[in-house]
């Protein structure tokens, strides 16, 4: 029997320029670059939607691109000026490396990272 794995990585960035979290463009690039990154390929066309509540102000983004390999999403909070962020992939990738081109893109330090290995 073959052994089905898969890796997780959830992703809480926090102190986020809040023009970045509500700007559609870029957020949508980042879903058209990171792949890439990390060696995976887009399956579907990024996805980017304007999402408002009656308990936030702001409005913000949420957005996924499907890949070959699984998934890549976000949501924004642009007046807490915090995203999550979930990269999943049935074929393993460096984690190191999304953490690094999320900062870098992102431009923040402040970062909660869990990675978490599914399946077996």
């Amino acid at each position: 029997m073959t052994t089905f794995q898969g890796r997780h990585l959830i992703i809480d960035a926090y102190e986020v320029d809040s023009g970045l979290l509500e700007n559609k463009k870029k957020m949508k690039r980042l879903l058209d670059e990171m792949p890439g990154q990390l060696g995976m390929r887009i399956f579907r066309k990024p996805v980017i939607g304007e999402i408002s509540s009656p308990q936030y102000p702001t409005t913000g983004l949420s957005g996924f691109v499907i890949l070959y390999e699984s998934h890549i999403s976000f949501h924004t909070w642009p007046e807490e000026r915090y995203v999550a962020i979930d990269v999943y992939s049935c074929r393993d990738f460096d984690a190191k490396e999304a953490v690094r081109y999320l900062k870098e893109y992102l431009g923040t330090k402040k970062l909660k990272v869990k990675s978490i290995i599914r399946g077996r």
